[in-house]
């Protein structure tokens, strides 16, 4: 059954919500926040007695990090605008940002006892007591935006039985990739230091023709090596990153200013407007212009 009680923020501080709705689907509990903040540093408590997931869907400028201590940042294989967070149950945890005006989040809860029954199988606690901060996982970051948008539909059967099938889902999977992570967590990763050069790199060159043999270059990789390497640390294709990194600049240019979109594309990389624009709309969901009328409203 849908729980109705809005989710709460616990020890805020320059953050409050704007909208927030919250169900449970197969002993997980998903809660769909839309939070506003104030200019400079804000934070709030993240953590939870379950083990959970924190997902960032969406942010409007600044950075948004985990840290379990509020002012020293938590080291990070990633820095896209959409990121993943688990965490052991009970473990301190804050979310931190500067220079953000909004971030929309799902947070989703594990009641483990539930889950083996789910299951028909007993789940190795020992899977769920490793936190692991700031990640993408393409997948959890989709089946999260589902649960999210689901959590605003109340008193519907057929969007119970949705919700039980995604909640399945993003359960096997979450095991899935805390057991491989368990296993071994750095096979075939980049150094810090390497991500951090190519992630510099692409950044410094977000409105101009980025290469392949050029980060392999700066981390001092083979080309072949570097892509599978880079994959495994960030979850997703140096292309892939690139682009979600050139969408969250356009996110801003539209948000700070009447910069025509021709100009948006220009400064953000692509070749035309038609193209940012259907690029755009494949990992936002709607067109520029509408995106820029919505979050300005």
């Amino acid at each position: 059954m849908p729980t109705l009680d809005e989710p709460k923020l616990k020890s805020p501080h320059g953050v409050r919500v704007s909208l927030g709705h919250a169900r449970e689907w197969n002993g997980v509990t998903v809660q769909a926040m839309e939070l506003i903040c104030e200019e400079g540093r804000v934070w709030h408590d993240i953590s939870a007695p379950q083990p959970s997931i924190n997902i960032v869907l969406e942010q409007m400028g600044g950075r948004v990090e985990p840290r379990t201590k509020i002012n020293q940042p938590s080291p990070s294989n990633w820095s896209g605008a959409q990121h993943v967070d688990f965490v052991p149950s009970a473990m301190p945890l804050w979310g931190y940002s500067e220079g953000v005006r909004a971030i929309r989040t799902a947070k989703l809860l594990f009641d483990v006892p539930r889950l083996e029954s789910l299951l028909g199988a007993e789940i190795d606690v020992h899977q769920l007591e490793v936190p692991r901060l700031r990640f993408y996982d393409d997948r959890i970051v989709k089946l999260g935006a589902l649960l999210a948008a689901e959590c605003a539909i109340l008193g519907d059967d057929l969007s119970s039985l949705y919700g039980d099938g995604l909640t399945v889902a993003i359960v096997v999977y979450l095991l899935r990739l805390t057991r491989q992570r368990g296993e071994n967590c750095s096979r075939g990763t980049l150094a810090p230091w390497q991500l951090r050069r190519a992630t510099e790199y692409m950044t410094a060159h977000l409105s101009t023709c980025v290469r392949m043999r050029d980060l392999a270059q700066v981390t001092e990789l083979s080309q072949s090596r570097f892509g599978r390497a880079f994959k495994a640390s960030t979850g997703v294709t140096p292309h892939r990153w690139l682009l979600n990194a050139r969408i969250a600049l356009a996110q801003q240019l539209l948000l700070d200013g009447d910069i025509p979109l021709g100009q948006i594309a220009f400064l953000t990389g692509f070749s035309e407007q038609s193209h940012f624009t259907r690029v755009f709309r494949s990992i936002v969901g709607t067109s520029p212009g509408a995106w820029q009328r919505n979050r300005r409203t």
